[in-house]
């Protein structure tokens, strides 16, 4: 930014850098964090339906992390056809994504030390 401009045009200019400034939280239909959660809930389901299946004392743990993965992935394509604010719509979509794998990642954490106990 330059001195020489008018202070209402460097007040209106975005940060380049600034995480929010992506174009996936931006400009983005949504297609993006459908494919994207739809490959993470591909691979995040392969373990816990493994532990799931296994029959073991993890099993439960293991169907809860499968349903909390497949409602939060419902969830986004829901946010993507009723949100009609994109801004509003790609956060959202993108924070079910974060909170997807958050679910998976503990999920998976506490069945395998509830086995390996």
């Amino acid at each position: 930014m330059s001195r020489h401009e008018p202070a209402s045009r460097r007040e209106h200019r975005r940060d380049p850098m600034s995480m929010s400034n992506q174009p996936a939280l931006q400009t983005s239909s949504g297609l993006i964090w459908i494919v994207v959660g739809g490959c993470f809930a591909i691979a995040s389901l392969v373990p816990l339906v493994m532990l799931a299946l296994a029959g073991g004392a993890s099993t439960p743990i293991a169907v809860v992390a499968i349903t909390a993965v497949l409602l939060l992935y419902a969830a986004i394509i829901v946010l993507r056809f009723a949100v009609a604010r994109r801004p509003i719509r790609l956060w959202w979509m993108a924070a079910c994504m974060l909170m997807m794998a958050a679910v998976a990642l503990v999920g998976i954490w506490a069945a395998a030390i509830i086995e390996a106990s």
